[in-house]
């Protein structure tokens, strides 16, 4: 299984008011605009990974607009040595006629197009805010390259699970159907996906730290019961603890928490993120494996809770 910890955009560039992660950042980020706001918890992990900054020391404006160019940087860069594709900033004019070698994205823009990532022709527009929809529609180009699994099988126009289905341009449709499909996106609270409205940094900072944990969809066929595995990995690298797990569910959903205890009898709990499965997908059985990193050391035991049921128990 291939893991892909996040890299969310490393240029030093200031673009259009955004500064995006360095490799260079600091191991905690104190932001004060991001109190109580819904992806707190992804901004923090991917700051404390040195993964992403604020606009400045201490504030990361979570509701600031990405470019196009802004989220080709992120997405280059949580793919990391996983993009194979080789190119230079001197080719941007053979793909593109209005990207030039000075941009500070046309390296990454080359290589995500030989990759068949960035699929666009013609001209790029990078300097314009990108939509939630090019969003899901790159995302899961850039999940096709990595894993080779097209999932256009899993698409069921007919359900699409978003009340504005019928704003998605229909390039995008299917791209934005198997996005939710694999918990890689989310709508509004209202039920709509608002496809034509621009992604912000923190959008950005949830999906690309979704991605970074998604691997190959698979289909389990019909299912009775919500089911997660016991654990089966944990192990210390750098200081962090690793912990692999499988889940498996008929279509409904779970609350489920990975418990993390340690030797002093300290509990840290962890949420597992809910699989959403829309209503025709009832009777299909979905299963995925994760890797998650816990900052945490001299840990005892781990525990698996489903549905506030005790389903695993694993000792370090």
């Amino acid at each position: 299984m291939k893991k892909h910890w996040m890299a969310l955009a490393v240029s030093p560039l200031v673009a259009g008011g955004l500064l995006l992660g360095g490799h260079s950042a600091a191991a905690a980020a104190p932001f004060s605009d991001i109190d109580n706001h819904w992806a707190e918890a992804q901004i923090l992990s991917l700051a404390r990974q040195g993964i992403v900054n604020g606009i400045d020391k201490n504030t990361f404006a979570p509701e600031r607009s990405l470019t196009r160019g802004q989220f080709t940087v992120m997405l280059a860069n949580v793919l990391k040595s996983d993009l194979k594709a080789q190119g230079t900033a001197q080719e941007a004019k053979k793909y593109f006629s209005d990207i030039s070698a000075s941009d500070y994205y046309a390296d990454d823009l080359v290589r995500l197009r030989k990759a068949g990532i960035i699929d666009d022709r013609g001209t790029f527009s990078g300097e314009r805010k990108i939509t939630r929809q090019e969003m899901a529609h790159y995302l899961v180009n850039a999940y096709r390259y990595l894993y080779k699994q097209d999932l256009s099988s899993i698409v069921n126009v007919k359900h699409i699970p978003f009340k504005d289905a019928g704003s998605i341009t229909p390039s995008y449709r299917d791209d934005v159907v198997i996005a939710d499909k694999i918990n890689l996106i989310s709508g509004r609270d209202n039920g709509k996906f608002d496809p034509r409205a621009t992604l912000t940094r923190a959008e950005a900072a949830s999906v690309i730290y979704r991605f970074s944990q998604l691997v190959p969809y698979k289909d389990i066929g019909v299912r009775s019961g919500t089911e997660l595995t016991t654990i089966q990995d944990a192990y210390y690298k750098n200081g962090k603890l690793y912990i692999t797990f499988t889940y498996s569910l008929p279509g409904a959903g779970y609350n489920g928490q990975i418990i993390v205890i340690t030797r002093s009898g300290q509990q840290l709990k962890i949420d597992v993120d809910q699989v959403k499965l829309d209503s025709s997908s009832s009777t299909s059985g979905f299963k995925q494996t994760r890797t998650i990193v816990v900052d945490e050391s001299n840990v005892q035991t781990i525990l698996v809770r489903v549905n506030g049921k005790e389903e695993a128990r694993f000792t370090i």
